[in-house]
Order: structure tokens, then sequence, then C-alpha cells
């Protein structure tokens, strides 16, 4: 009898183990399905993104911050809390030192993009299949105007698009434990909050619309709300973490500082007014029009594609919206002194490629999808005009400080070596042929960093460290306009102000 229970039991151990790695080889092959769904659309997206930047990676222009780090080969994130843009640094990088290794960075930002995207079309549309809608609606994540500054830095380009990639990533354990969700969105946060923070929006924003299709297709509210729930906490103690042990206190030409407890609300909405205004004036006519059809287009879609009375989706619709809304800039707008570069920005494209996923994703939804992919066809567009500015700029920019070099050398002073300090004052301004365009882009004037001016650090570092000037050092600062320097050199470009060692070039 003894042995008829040990030989049971046995069976019962052997049994439960079978069911074991039975439902471990179900786990595996349901995650198998899942990369093996991801993989084309992945490539398919980078493809897309590689050709959309082509012109960008292909003007090779050394973004702001990049002439430092290409000449320096220093990594400085740490200034703005982004310790895991420099741990990773060193890995992409292979060291320390960081040497210019584009496009291979640009092209791991575009790896991060299109996996990212794919992730966002399976979380809105909840399926393991995609359109070419699906594909075309997802494009304003990486290709909006905004984010196009961030692919242009050669060196930051990965961790901004990881910033992306690390707020999607959390929602893919919505339907796991509260506790592993809270738990993946915390890790997520953290690593915006070490690469970009202008990302801090984006998990809310596709959090707040999931929320909101599953309430409109008849899930359950208490569902929704505990989803709600789980997704704001998790959320807020990652920014209490790093608030509280990670972040370095800034204050630049911008500040992570808080404005004072009774300034918060007037500071957020002065805020929130010149990130409005930025957008209205960045994007053209055509742009904000369609912007307005695809916020329709969703009410309309998300109204009628669903379980509950039409009133009532409308009002979720519209709450959604408004909620997103608030959600674009991330934390930035609450902050005593935000950064209002485009590169801060890009959370517009986030907002516009979830509304579009969401339209794709709906029935009956053919005159969004069109608006939808016309306005994907504008920013597709624009990436080639602004590749291109990038590199008419670039030798504009050139040409302009070889000519105030050549003109140094015919100076007496600089055929020694004693010492001598230079001076910039006044900008070479854009280059004639983005002047001359018949239908300038303001979003252009913007975008395209004028490199060689005064008054500017960056303005100065190019003639300071790309020319080898022997025994000259170039100076941000503008003391030598007062000292009446005798004119040494008159050009149809630039004056030369100097004696013995003090040089001030004023640009025309």
């Amino acid at each position: 009898m003894k042995s008829f229970e040990n030989a049971c039991a046995i069976y019962r151990k052997f049994n439960s183990q079978k069911n074991a790695i039975s439902r471990i080889k179900m786990k595996l092959n349901s995650i198998m399905a899942s990369i093996r769904f991801a993989i084309k659309p992945t490539l398919i997206l980078t493809l897309i993104y590689l050709v959309g930047f082509s012109a960008i990676i292909q003007a090779n222009f050394n973004y702001i911050d990049d002439m430092g780090r290409a000449s320096a080969g220093y990594k400085g994130w740490d200034n703005f809390s982004r310790y895991t843009s420099n741990f990773l640094s060193s890995f992409i990088h292979v060291g320390n030192y960081l040497t210019d290794i584009s496009p291979l960075t640009q092209i791991i930002a575009v790896i991060e993009l299109a996996i990212a995207s794919v992730i966002v079309i399976y979380l809105i549309s909840g399926k393991k299949n995609y359109s070419i809608w699906m594909l075309i609606a997802v494009l304003p994540l990486g290709m909006s105007p905004y984010f196009l500054e961030c692919i242009s830095y050669k060196f930051d380009s990965p961790y901004m698009a990881l910033s992306i990639l690390a707020s999607v990533v959390p929602l893919l354990l919505a339907k796991q434990h509260k506790i592993i969700y809270a738990l993946g969105i915390i890790a997520g946060e953290l690593i915006v909050c070490t690469t970009y923070q202008a990302a801090s929006g984006i998990l809310p924003m596709l959090a707040v619309l999931l929320a909101c299709k599953a309430y409109c297709q008849g899930k359950k509210l208490k569902n929704v709300t505990i989803f709600v729930l789980v997704s704001i906490v998790a959320c807020g103690v990652a920014l209490v973490i790093f608030k509280l042990f990670i972040m370095q206190p800034a204050s630049t030409y911008v500040s992570n500082g808080l404005p004072p407890l009774s300034e918060i609300l007037p500071t957020t909405i002065t805020h929130y007014k010149k990130y409005c205004k930025y957008v209205l004036t960045d994007f053209k006519s055509i742009w904000t029009l369609l912007c307005v059809l695809i916020v329709i287009a969703f009410l309309v879609t998300n109204t009628i594609n669903s379980k509950h009375n039409i009133f009532r989706n409308f009002i979720a619709s519209v709450i959604c919206l408004i909620i997103m809304g608030c959600l674009i800039f991330g934390l930035y707008p609450i902050l005593e002194k935000p950064l209002f570069a485009p590169r801060a920005m890009y959370g517009v494209g986030a907002f516009l490629a979830f509304l579009g996923v969401a339209i794709a994703a709906s029935r009956k939804a053919l005159i969004g999808n069109v608006v939808v992919a016309i306005l994907a066809w504008c920013f597709f567009v624009f990436a080639f005009t602004y590749g291109n500015a990038l590199y008419v700029q670039s030798q504009w920019t050139d040409f302009r400080i070889t000519s105030v070099v050549q003109s140094l050398n015919e100076i007496e002073e600089f055929s020694n070596d004693s010492p001598k300090t230079i001076q910039v004052e006044g900008s070479i301004g854009q280059s004639p042929i983005l002047k001359n365009q018949p239908q300038n882009y303001q979003m252009l004037n913007r975008l395209v960093p004028i490199t060689f001016q005064g008054k500017w650090a960056w303005g100065i570092c190019g003639i300071n460290s790309y020319y080898g000037l022997k025994h000259t050092q170039v100076e941000n600062k503008d003391s030598f306009k007062e000292l009446k320097l005798p004119l040494r050199k008159e050009t149809m470009y630039f004056d030369i102000f100097g004696e013995n060692d003090k040089f001030l070039i004023v640009l025309k």
C-alpha cells in the first residue's frame, strides 16, 4: 500500500512537472510568435526611418554639442542627471573617450524608434497583425519636425530615442500582475529621466489612451480605474526616486527646479501658452489643419466604434484628449525654467502618432487614415528639406570661417608665436540659399543652428577647435569692442580690428 502511495506521489509530481514544462513551452511559443510578428514591421519601419533621415545623416552636420564632443571626446550628460546616457556611451563608443562614430549612433536610434513604433501599434490595436495604414500612422513618433533635432545629434540620438522606447515598453506588462507592471513603469521612467526627460509625458499619454479605448470597448470601469491608478502611482514613485536620489540640481540656460508653491500654477500656465505658441508658429498652416482633422477623426472613430452609448463615448474621448494634451510636454511646463527648443517638444509627434494608430486600428476610418497619411507625408518631405538645409548651412559656415582664418593669416601678429586672443561679434546668419527659399519654413529658423557667431559658446567652437589656430584663443566675450581697436582688415563679409594680442572679428 505504501509503495502504491509512493508511486502515485511520484506520478503526480511527474505530471505536475510535465504540466509546468508544457506551460513554459506555451509561453515560449507565444513569445516567439510575438517576436515573429514584430520582425517584419520593425524592418519595414527601420527602412522608412532610415530613408526619411538620410538627408540629415548625409549632411554630416556637427549639431551644437556634437562640436565639443567630437573635438574633445567628453561625455558630459551627467550635468543634467543623464547617467544612463553616460553609462551606455562607453559601450557604444567602446571607451570613455567619445569619438565620432556616426552614422552608427543614428542607426541605433532608428532601430530603437522602429521597435518603439511596433510596440505602439501592438498596444493600441491589440492585434498581432498590422496594416499599411498603421505603419504610416505611427511615423510621426520619429518623423515629427521636433524629433528631427534629436536625430541630428550624432552623440545624443541613441539615448533620446531610448527615452521613447523606455516609455512604451513597460505598458507591455499591463496584463501581468500589478506589482510587475508597476516595477516595469518605475524602471522605464527612471531610464527616461536619466536619458532625456522630454519624454516624461509619453508613457502617461499612451496609458490614458489605452484606458480610454478599454473603457469605450466595454471593459469594466473598475479594471480601467485600477490600471490608471497603478500607472499614476508607479510614475509618481519613479519621479520621487529620481528627485531624491538621482537628480542633480541644474541652473544654466534651463533649470530643473520648481517655482515657489504659490507660483506653480501661473508659471505652468505661462509655459503651456509658450509651448503652444511655438507649435502654432513652427507648423505650417496645412500641418495645423491636418492635426485638427486628426483630432476630429479620433473623436469620431473612438465614439462610434465602441460598446457604450455614443454620448458617453464622446465624453470619454474628449476627456482623454484633454488629459493627453496636458501631458504632451511632460514635466517641463511645471519647471522653473524649462527648455523650449524643438528637441524638448517631441511629445507632439508621439501625441499625433498615438491618435493616428488609434484611427488606423478602427473600422470605417478611410477618411481619417487619408488625413493621417497626408500629415505623415508632410513630415517625411520636411525631413529632407531640413537635412539639406543643414548641409547648405554647413557649407556656408565652413566658407565664412575659412575666409576669416585666411585673413588672420595675412596679419603680421599671427605669423609669430606670441599668444593672441580673439573675440567675435555679430553672426553669419543663415545660408543665402535658406534665406532665398520662396516658401521658407519657420521651423527651419529654430532647427538650423548658426554655429559661427558671437555671444554663444557653440558659435565660436568651430573656429576655436577645428582650424588649428596656433597660439590663439577665441573667447566667448565682447569686451574688445569697447577698446576701439584699429581696423586691420575689411571685407564684404567681416571686419577685423586689433593690435598686439587682442583682435575682434565683426561679422556682417
